[in-house]
Parts: C-alpha cells; structure tokens; sequence
C-alpha cells in the first residue's frame, strides 16, 4: 500500500447533505504489498506468502479510499453492512486503482443510510472486485456535523 493514505484525515465532518449521489472519486492508486497480503491471509489459515489478495485485503483498500474520497471516515458513522463481488484475482505488488461513488443515500426509520459504492481495478483496467459499504451517516437532512 501506498504511504499517501498518511496524510488523509481519520475523521470526517462530511454532512449527508453534501455527499453528491453518482459523483465518481478517484481512482486513487493503492499498492497490495507482500506484507499487507501475508498479514491478512495467516489468520484465515492461508500461507503467508501467496500470489494474490486474499479477500480481507479489499476492505482495506475501500476504507483507504474513502478516508482519500471524503476527508476520513464519517466521525460517528456506523458500517450496516458490507458487500464484496469478486471478479478477478489481484496479484500481490499490483498497482490497484480504486474508484469509489456514492450510490444511494436514503432515510429509513428516521435514520440517513448512505451506499458507497467502490470499484478495484489492476494496473491493466481488469475489474478484480466490485463492492459496496452501507453506512448510517451521522447527520441526517439539513443537519449539521458536529465540528
């Protein structure tokens, strides 16, 4: 991975009014390192050595990107639910470039949930994954972040 993610902020005061529906992000180029691919395979009892990124690597890279996309994760933001689509595998010391959107954002049961959509591609324009983070923002309509 790349040192660049160092200079995003952790935290973000984005409001859910501000977050634009389709507004493509990126791509941000993020490098899958033998060491990232070994720590995360060992725990799912994969060798530590492997030639492609074991899943667990594809979260990081999303998180990664939305810290880049939006200026952090939203401070007080909760991760509904997660989705992965695998299409191709990602050879570890590949160049990923990451592309991230936000795909839909609605208010259910008076809550703001807001649908990041993400797009990991090689360094040859292959789709390896495909994915989708649903988060319930921290602000709803009209409200303020807390700053």
């Amino acid at each position: 991975m790349t040192d660049a993610i160092d200079d995003a902020p952790a935290l973000s005061a984005i409001t859910y009014d501000e977050l634009v529906v389709g507004k493509r992000i990126g791509p941000f180029e993020e490098r899958v390192t033998a060491d990232l691919a070994g720590r995360l395979a060992g725990p799912i009892g994969e060798p530590r050595t492997v030639a492609a990124a074991p899943p667990a690597v594809f979260p990081v890279l999303f998180l990664r990107a939305l810290r880049r996309g939006l200026g952090g994760i939203p401070a007080g933001g909760i991760l509904a639910k997660q989705e992965l689509e695998f299409h191709a595998p990602l050879a570890v010391g590949t160049t990923a470039q990451v592309t991230m959107w936000i795909g839909a954002k609605e208010v259910r049961r008076e809550r703001p949930f807001v649908t990041v959509e993400f797009d990991v591609r090689d360094a040859h324009g292959v789709q390896a994954v495909s994915g989708r983070k649903v988060i319930v923002w921290p602000t709803g309509p009209g409200q303020e972040a807390g700053r």
